[in-house]
């Protein structure tokens, strides 16, 4: 740390670390005394600022500081201090895209498309207000969340402009990168202007899809002199498959004449978003489908770019049946939002005109509403800390419904004075709400039961009762209500959001009945939608890998009338939902990532997440992992491959071992602490089962077949008995395997104990209760000891997944508060009041699931990136 420098900004700023350095400054993390939050502040090298016209530097740095563009970092402030010149942006806690092509080498195609619509379209804000770049790298692109911020816009500017000279080098900095340079800019021509941008823009995307850049040299004189004298290779010889649109648009950015790139960014950006809007012309998917028994979960980024998954997105739409009928084709797709975390669950208004969509996270979300033209987003209401979700427009859409505290909540379409329709009871949140066809009533969902509540008279009426009932929604005609059929949790905002447990789609009279299956639980089946004509429904599937757009036709009586038709292929979506006339379709894109980072065990706690580095990359979600008893391996379940299968990493490194290749899912893996067997539980049937798979070869044993849902085994300690727990009715049980390697009938050891976990000395079980309470169970006897109870009413934390630490007397536990952020905790010997170990403080890498591990030197946990927006497609008869 400069000590000179801290007491010369000390008025204004405390510096608290240096976070970086590159050839014209240093980089340290700050606090701003005046607003109280973090800033990143840039010192010129004192060499450098001794030699330039501060004034001038300044003068050129207030320009660039008018820049307000979301995908541009603002410039906060800037100063001269005891001869040192420094300027002032928000710290971005994320890394720069230059960190993570060096961890993870070239991108997915759809990933590098996107981050570069960001940054040109960055650049187009900046050129149409004269400011040039002149150093566009990976290393000025910061990544927060999954959205690119270009930092540093007139800097090279302020540099050059304040010598006075207009030259590749300045007192030994480079003002522009030489691997990024255009052909201009390495000859020293004095006239470089905004092309010059587009080519350094063309540059990084040749390196985050082919891996590599354009040039390379010994020294940076042979990569100038390339970039002036050699024809870079076509970017589809280095990375073979791309679209021929996507390597013109980098190749004619690599122009070596200004005059034959893209003129401006706002041209390169339309052929960008032609790519990333598709409209027409797409082939077309209205053959059947052949529905697997076991479907393959295959999870894909965002379709926020052409070039991506959404490869069919303009298929068939409409009555495509197999007896034939009049069908209809996606037109143009637009995406109705882009802020980086949730938008979902959106619906179109029933004239197509409007989208009201739930936005925020797990402690605070709200329900908006945009034009789908374009045009103001407006907050549906002015409570700004309650969890809004749901919303459902009133048949003549004056109003909106939505779900708020376990209520049904109503407010005028376009904002105004929210009223309570129906209130929750008992302590039963209401979970679904949707509107009859002529607004008279309301069909919402309490409980397992389904309810018509007449809005004129207040009337309830009890229609149906099924399992976990949700995400209804009412026909046409008035007749039937068609709702999901388990995994409430896949909507409810939490750690298992957007989960793949299964789910059906049924089939409910509205007059009352027992609800009658439409689609098997095979899979992911939400968010039914009826077709305006009443004949079919439309709903989300991942029967044939990501989440799409299948339509069912259905008879008179409400049943499957023949087989689902595929709308879509690689779409994620997460819902649907249609225009009364049917003519626009809002649905909301989904994914999800969740990978295994770790930080050493902190010795003065707590730790911040934010020192924590990656064990696992990678375009995949890893929901439970565990530390082997023997500290050796980590073991992982990871969708990397389509489904969810078992892997195995070594805590020395190396490369993960794939251990299970079934078309199935298996999840929770645990090492057998002799390391030769793998205990997991997979969807067997109606519920989950745990299996046991010799890793040496050999087929999976089914350790207890019951009724009962089994999840997350754990071994004792000597590797002759496994414990889980019954997730539906908070059971433990154990079972023990005789001396012939044969599993005994399951003993239930405890009601209400979750996660279930054997002490070292395997003579005890420890878990947590629904009530944030920490128990232990003896072993055989049942007997019962509260080790930690939360305080009613306090702050104190409720706990989750609590094992014994690593020095075998420690518990340690996860919690998540009010607002969804994450603690590990620890208890000294068996109670006391708990500490905090590590702390979830960087909102850019959240931890929603309440997994942990420790090999005794570092913790290992799981970050989560969950991104999802709503876009509009048009429907066009053919």
């Amino acid at each position: 740390m400069n000590d000179r420098l801290a007491a010369a900004l000390a008025d204004r700023y405390r510096l608290e670390r240096e976070v970086g350095r590159g050839g014209m400054a240093t980089v340290y993390l700050a606090e701003d005394l005046k607003h109280h939050r973090n800033v990143a502040i840039k010192v010129l090298r004192e060499d450098l600022a001794a030699s330039l016209g501060a004034s001038r530097f300044l003068r050129e740095i207030e320009i660039a500081a008018q820049l307000q563009h979301p995908n541009i970092l603002p410039l906060l402030d800037s100063g001269e201090a005891d001869g040192f010149l420094y300027y002032v942006m928000p710290f971005v806690p994320g890394q720069s895209l230059r960190e993570r092509i060096e961890r993870e080498g070239e991108l997915p195609v759809h990933e590098a498309v996107r981050l570069l619509r960001e940054v040109v379209d960055a650049l187009a804000h900046a050129h149409a207000h004269g400011v040039v770049h002149r150093d566009i790298k990976p290393d000025n692109v910061m990544l927060s969340g999954r959205h690119a911020l270009v930092t540093d816009f007139g800097v090279a500017k302020a540099v050059s402009e304040a010598t006075g000279r207009n030259t590749i080098t300045t007192l030994g900095v480079a003002v522009g990168t030489p691997t990024y340079m255009s052909p201009e800019q390495a000859a020293a021509d004095p006239h470089i202007d905004h092309r010059s941008d587009i080519y350094a823009a063309g540059v990084m995307a040749y390196e985050l899809i082919a891996g590599r850049p354009p040039f390379t040299g010994a020294t940076p004189q042979q990569v100038l002199a390339a970039h002036v004298t050699e024809a870079p290779d076509p970017i589809s010889k280095r990375r073979p498959g791309i679209s021929p649109p996507l390597e013109h648009a980098i190749m004619r950015c690599l122009a070596k004449r200004p005059a034959d790139r893209w003129q401006t960014a706002d041209e390169l950006l339309a052929h960008l978003e032609q790519l990333a809007t598709p409209s027409g012309g797409i082939t077309p998917t209205d053959t059947h489908p052949v529905m697997r028994p076991a479907p393959s979960h295959w999870r894909i980024p965002l379709a926020t770019a052409a070039v991506i998954v959404l490869i069919a997105l303009g298929s068939v739409l409409g009555h495509a049946f197999s007896r034939g009928g009049p069908a209809m084709t996606l037109g143009q797709s637009t995406q109705i939002t882009a802020d980086a975390g949730l938008e979902i669950l959106p619906a179109i208004s029933p004239d197509g005109k409007f989208v009201a969509y739930a936005a925020g996270t797990s402690a605070r979300m709200r329900v908006y509403v945009r034009p789908v033209a374009g045009g103001r987003t407006i907050a549906l209401t002015d409570d700004s800390t309650a969890i809004e979700t749901q919303p459902r427009w009133a048949p003549d859409g004056s109003t909106i419904l939505f779900l708020s505290g376990g209520a049904v909540m109503t407010a005028p379409a376009l904002g105004g004075a929210t009223r309570p329709l129906i209130p929750p009871a008992d302590r039963a949140a209401i979970r679904s709400a949707a509107w009859s066809p002529d607004g008279h009533d309301v069909a919402f969902v309490r409980g397992d039961s389904l309810y018509d509540f007449t809005i004129a008279g207040g009337s309830i009426r009890p229609v149906a009762h099924g399992d976990q009932l949700h995400s209804c929604a009412w026909s046409p005609t008035g007749d039937w209500i068609a709702c999901v059929s388990g995994n409430y949790e896949f909507l409810k905002l939490g750690r298992d959001f957007g989960n793949i447990a299964g789910s059906s789609i049924v089939m409910i009279p509205a007059r009352g009945g027992t609800p009658v299956a439409a689609t098997d639980s095979s899979g992911v089946h939400q968010s039914p939608v009826w077709a305006p004509d009443g004949r079919s429904i439309f709903y989300v599937s991942n029967a044939a890998g990501p989440r799409d757009i299948y339509q069912l036709p259905l008879t008179r009586r409400g049943r499957a009338d023949g087989t689902p038709v595929r709308l879509t292929t690689g779409l994620n979506a997460m819902s649907v939902t249609i225009s009364a006339d049917g003519l626009r379709l809002a649905y909301a894109v989904y994914t999800a990532k969740a990978n295994i980072w770790s930080l050493p065990i902190p010795t003065t706690p707590p730790a911040s997440i934010s020192t924590a580095t990656a064990v696992t990359s990678g375009s995949q979600v890893i929901e439970g992992f565990r530390v082997s008893l023997d500290r050796r391996w980590l073991v992982y379940d990871s969708n990397l491959h389509g489904n969810a299968d078992i892997y195995r990493l070594s805590i020395g490194g190396g490369e993960p071992e794939r251990i299970t290749t079934a078309p199935g899912d298996e999840f929770q893996p645990a090492l057998s602490p002799d390391g030769t067997e793998v205990a997991y539980h997979t969807i067997a049937g109606p519920v989950r089962q745990i299996f046991v798979l010799p890793l040496n070869g050999g087929s999976p044993q089914r350790v207890a077949a019951t009724e009962t849902e089994q999840r997350v085994a754990d071994w004792a300690p000597d590797g002759t008995a496994l414990t889980w727990y019954d997730r539906i009715h908070s059971l433990a049980w154990t079972a023990q395997r005789d001396p012939d390697r044969r599993w005994q009938a399951p003993v239930m050891r405890s009601a209400g104990l979750l996660w279930p976990r054997w002490s070292p000395d395997g003579h005890a079980l420890i878990g947590n209760l629904a009530d944030g309470r920490i128990v232990t169970v003896a072993i055989p006897s049942g007997t019962t000891d509260t080790i930690y109870s939360p305080r009613p009413g306090s702050s104190d934390p409720h706990a989750e997944w609590p094992a014994w630490g690593p020095d075998g007397h420690s518990v340690w536990f996860k919690s998540h508060d009010d607002e969804g952020t994450a603690t590990l905790w620890s208890l000294a010997g068996r109670g006391g009041e708990p500490r905090p170990l590590v702390r979830f403080d960087d909102p850019m890498r959240p931890s929603y699931r309440v997994e942990w591990g420790t090999d005794g030197r570092r913790i290992f946990l799981a970050l989560n990136d969950r991104q999802s927006d709503v876009w509009v497609a048009e429907v066009n008869p053919r």
